[in-house]
């Protein structure tokens, strides 16, 4: 991004979308406001929130890890798409509802592999 674009960045509400290495990684999502930008990533104030299915409706929520505000720089190559939410528009609106949501109680860690042995390894062990 050129220094323009990051300079306009600044004290905007923004929704980030973290890239996933696998698809079996929950989705990670930024929500805050940009306090600072640079050649290498922004920095928001804003809370980490991941993406789980509600088991009663079937449909997927976006819910936050922690009640609490942080600072997060967030490196442009982790980005997978960054979204500014305009005051007022139906985004915002969503935005204000998923930001009440009650924080997620088990949160998703991140995909690591395991490989399963099958039986003709187990015997050999």
């Amino acid at each position: 991004m050129n220094d323009k674009c990051n300079e306009s960045l600044v004290e905007k509400r923004v929704r980030i979308a973290l890239r996933r290495n696998f698809k079996e990684m929950p989705v990670d999502i930024m929500r805050g406001t940009v306090t600072t930008t640079n050649a290498a990533g922004v920095t928001i104030s804003g809370r980490h929130f991941q993406e789980v299915m509600d088991t009663a409706s079937g449909e997927y929520d976006q819910r936050p890890l922690s009640k609490m505000n942080k600072v997060f720089f967030i490196p442009f190559s982790s980005i997978k798409y960054l979204e500014v939410i305009m005051p007022g528009s139906k985004a915002a609106n969503m935005a204000d509802r998923i930001e009440k949501n009650a924080v997620l109680e088990t949160p998703m860690k991140e995909f690591t592999y395991s490989p399963k042995l099958n039986k003709t390894r187990n015997a050999d062990i």
